[in-house]
């Protein structure tokens, strides 16, 4: 079979790429190698084309099957330097997508700011318990799930918080507790242990307090509720 291999490498990747090739097929250009070659050879030359393949790589082997017919066979490398019949696009364009009266216009973006904070610092709280700890420590394998998931669990103390706070209507009280860090912990604990209906721990919060409740929840699945 005659095969014809483009080069559209850059960088370090040109001169590995035209050691590989140069070895099974002659130059024709700078870089278009052509060649008469068996099934075998051709997927010698993929493999070793493979070997050192890096983002910087792409070459295209295309199969001259007739006179004014070839087929793309494979590309190794970077395919957006090819389209599907393995034909080097000549001229590119780009288009800017900046749409800056809408994507500069967020007027609630320092509140979803500051709601993503608290859940991310808060969604993994529940791994502290110490059967939880136990498990990172352990080499055993035996362990299997938890009896109460770790988001869940970060919840539950979550809520809490807030009622060891005083206040359940207004986020300030607890947010308070959170930022001077001065919640007792005891208290915390006493707190789901008297509240051990759980299927209350996403109600009685307020409205900031329930929105990070529920990214912490659902951040890893959403719960069966």
């Amino acid at each position: 079979m005659i095969v014809t291999f483009i080069s559209q490498c850059g960088k370090k990747a040109i001169p590995r790429t035209r050691r590989v090739l140069d070895a099974f097929a002659d130059r024709i250009g700078d870089n278009t190698w052509q060649t008469v070659i068996t099934e075998d050879g051709l997927l010698a030359v993929k493999k070793l084309l493979r070997k050192t393949v890096t983002k910087n790589t792409a070459v295209s082997c295309h199969w001259i099957r007739g006179r004014r017919r070839s087929e793309l066979l494979w590309v190794v490398g970077n395919r957006n330097k090819f389209n599907e019949q393995g034909i080097v696009p000549v001229n590119t364009t780009k288009k800017s997508l900046a749409q800056n009266k809408w994507e500069n216009d967020w007027h609630y973006l320092p509140l979803i700011k500051a709601l993503v904070a608290v859940s991310a610092l808060l969604h993994d709280w529940g791994k502290a318990t110490v059967l939880f700890q136990q498990k990172l420590l352990s080499k055993n394998d035996q362990f299997k799930g938890d009896p109460l998931r770790h988001e869940w669990i970060s919840c539950m103390l979550l809520n809490a918080l807030v009622q060891s706070s005083g206040n359940t209507k207004s986020d300030e009280a607890w947010l308070k507790l959170l930022m001077n860090q001065t919640w007792d912990e005891e208290l915390l604990k006493q707190t789901i242990v008297k509240n051990s209906d759980q299927s209350k721990v996403l109600d009685q919060l307020p409205p900031f307090a329930q929105l990070v409740a529920w990214l912490i929840v659902s951040h890893h699945r959403l719960p069966n509720l």
